[in-house]
C-alpha cells in the first residue's frame, strides 16, 4: 500500500476509534485530542510509515482543532498547503519521502567511486543536497549530479551547491533521468521504487558500475557488499554491481 494511503488510513482509524470512545466514555475535548494523536502515532508505527509521516500525522488533528478554535484566515491554510506541496510534492509521484543521509555516507561513496579523474556519480534523490555536495568536496576530481523532484528541496540544494564547480543539482523525476554515463548511482528512496530502479540501472548503467542503496534493499537481488552506518540498527548501504546481462528483480545479482 502506498505511503500516502497508509497515512490516510491511520487518520481514519484513529478518528473512528476516538468517536467511539467519546460515546462510551466521558472524555473532555483535550483528552480526546491526546487520544487521537496517540492512536495516530501507534498506527503510523504499526503501518510502518516513515518517521516524518508520524510528525505529519500527529500534527494533523492539532492543526484541525487549532483552525477551528483560532479562526485562522483562508490564506493560512493555503500557505500551509503550498509549503507542503513544495517540500513533499515530488514524493507523491515517486513514492519517495524526504530522507536525510548520515554524513558518513559521502565518505563511503567517495571510496566506492572509481579512483580516476572524471569519474561520475549521481544521487537520484538529492533532497537538500547533503550527499552530493559532500561527495563533490571529497572527490574534486569527479563529477556529481543530483536529481530532486520536490521544488523547495531542489532550490535549497541548488543554492547550497552554487559555489561547488563539480556538482550539479537537476529538477525532475529520477525515472526520466538517463543513467548511462554514471560509474555510481546512490539512492535513499523507499521500498516501493527499488525493483523499478534496479531494472532501470541494469538497462542503462555500464556493466561493472555500482548502484548503492541506503537502508532499502532490492527485493530478490543479492548485494555485493553491505556497509553498516551509524544510527539506526537497519542503517546500511547495499552495494550492487551492474551485471553483464540485465536480470529480472527476482534473480540474484
Amino acid at each position: 500500500m502506498p505511503v500516502l494511503a497508509r497515512a490516510l488510513l491511520a487518520q481514519v482509524i484513529a478518528g473512528a476509534l476516538v468517536v467511539g470512545a467519546m460515546h462510551a466514555l466521558p472524555l473532555r475535548s483535550w483528552q480526546a485530542l491526546v487520544l487521537d494523536v496517540g492512536l495516530v502515532l501507534a498506527l503510523s508505527a504499526a503501518l510502518r510509515l516513515p518517521w516524518w509521516w508520524w510528525v505529519v500525522g500527529a500534527a494533523f488533528p492539532l492543526l484541525v482543532v487549532g483552525g477551528m478554535t483560532l479562526d485562522w484566515p483562508w490564506w493560512v491554510w493555503a500557505l500551509a498547503l503550498l509549503v507542503s506541496a513544495l517540500v513533499f510534492g515530488g514524493g507523491l509521484t515517486t513514492r519517495v519521502p524526504l530522507y536525510l543521509s548520515h554524513r558518513q555516507v559521502a565518505e563511503e561513496l567517495a571510496a566506492l567511486l572509481p579512483q580516476r579523474a572524471g569519474a561520475r556519480a549521481c544521487d537520484v534523490g538529492a533532497g537538500l543536497g547533503d550527499p552530493a555536495l559532500a561527495l563533490a568536496r571529497l572527490r574534486p576530481d569527479a563529477r556529481v549530479t543530483g536529481i530532486e523532484a520536490s521544488p523547495l528541496p531542489w532550490l535549497i540544494a541548488r543554492w547550497r551547491t552554487r559555489t561547488q564547480q563539480n556538482v550539479e543539482i537537476r529538477f525532475g523525476d529520477l525515472f526520466r533521468h538517463p543513467l548511462h554515463d554514471y560509474d555510481l548511482v546512490y539512492a535513499f528512496l523507499s521500498p516501493a521504487p527499488m525493483p523499478r530502479l534496479w531494472d532501470k540501472a541494469c538497462r542503462e548503467m555500464p556493466p561493472g558500475s555500482l548502484l548503492v542503496s541506503n537502508t532499502f534493499a532490492v527485493p530478490g537481488v543479492a548485494s555485493e557488499r553491505m556497509i553498516p552506518l551509524p544510527g539506526r540498527a537497519d542503517a546500511k548501504l547495499f552495494v550492487y554491481r551492474i551485471p553483464l546481462k540485465s536480470p529480472h528483480t527476482s534473480e540474484s545479482a
